[in-house]
């Protein structure tokens, strides 16, 4: 492939975010005080973003409506400079919507997702985008999408890696049955164990995955003849947590910025994932305006010594 085209394409959500965090613990069944803010969202949107701040070329693959906030949407990536020529426009379909409910703390209290565009994404939207993508370095898929557009997607021929990112634990249930061709899940603690846990995912095929646990750190698991072996980075320290919003995808894009740059080294690229996510964890915002190219020069001079 060209220097110019993506090496690292996401597929998946792309909506807007809507923050509503509450100035108190909440009240049930009463009106509770919050402050909010709205910006560009989505997964796979996140992650994006995340990996176009920190200089590399990135391909998005998603759907959202023909509406405003589609179009806002559309100029946000652009002024990225994400490739979105992938991007499906749907007639006469909301653009995707998530809502969090934040506690006072930061901490996620309740999240609603509607995801009506990204639904049209089928099985037969991939085929036009399959010889580009298939000559990526590293694809990564997040389970808002379809099961069988997952399916379809591991199947396909490909030269780099493929990721699933984990989103929430009842969307588990989109992740598909046989991941013997995934070289990498991603996912929290409570979602790891609503796909099964160790003795299922490995039964299905998977053969490594990172598991984060907040402050608990990450795990890296690595199936081997009959077990998995574990390895546990603990959680650099964090002074203030303003919002835990996007603080995934940051981890998330940080683990493909490495492995991008020194394939192969797992736990490397969980340590710079978790740096990633750090910064994350203390902006207001889901992507960190503090992410920039510089930070990979640290990976540069690893691949020196």
């Amino acid at each position: 492939m060209s220097a110019s085209e993506p090496n690292i394409w996401c597929l998946g959500g792309a909506v807007w975010d809507r923050k509503l965090r509450l100035e108190a613990p909440p009240v049930l069944a009463s009106s509770n005080p919050v402050s909010e803010t709205s910006h560009p969202g989505g997964v796979a949107r996140n992650v994006a973003h995340n990996l176009s701040l920190l200089g590399l070329p990135v391909a998005l693959l998603s759907a959202w409506g023909d509406d405003a906030a589609g179009a806002l949407l559309r100029m946000d990536c652009l002024r990225l400079g994400l490739d979105i020529d992938a991007v499906l426009t749907v007639p006469d379909t909301a653009t995707g919507a998530y809502t969090a409910v934040l506690e006072p703390s930061g901490e996620l209290h309740l999240g609603l997702a509607q995801l009506d565009a990204l639904g049209t994404l089928g099985p037969g939207k991939l085929t036009r985008t399959q010889p580009k993508r298939s000559q990526a370095a590293i694809q990564l898929a997040d389970l808002n999408l379809r099961r069988d557009t997952l399916e379809a997607w591991l199947a396909e021929e490909r030269q780099g890696l493929a990721v699933i990112l984990a989103v929430s634990e009842p969307k588990m249930a989109a992740l598909p049955e046989d991941l013997s061709r995934l070289d990498l899940l991603i996912a929290n603690s409570g979602e790891w164990w609503a796909a099964g846990g160790n003795t299922e995912l490995a039964r299905r095929g998977l053969r490594r995955a990172l598991v984060t646990q907040g402050a608990q750190g990450v795990r890296l698991g690595q199936w081997g003849e009959i077990q998995w072996q574990w390895q546990t980075l603990p959680a650099p320290p964090t002074p203030q947590v303003a919002d835990v919003t996007g603080a995934g995808d940051a981890f998330t894009a940080g683990v493909l910025a490495a492995l991008l740059q020194r394939p192969g080294d797992w736990l490397g690229a969980a340590r710079f994932g978790q740096r990633l996510a750090q910064i994350c964890l203390q902006s207001p915002l889901s992507v960190a305006p503090d992410i920039h190219p510089a930070l990979l020069d640290d990976l540069e001079d690893r691949n020196e010594n």
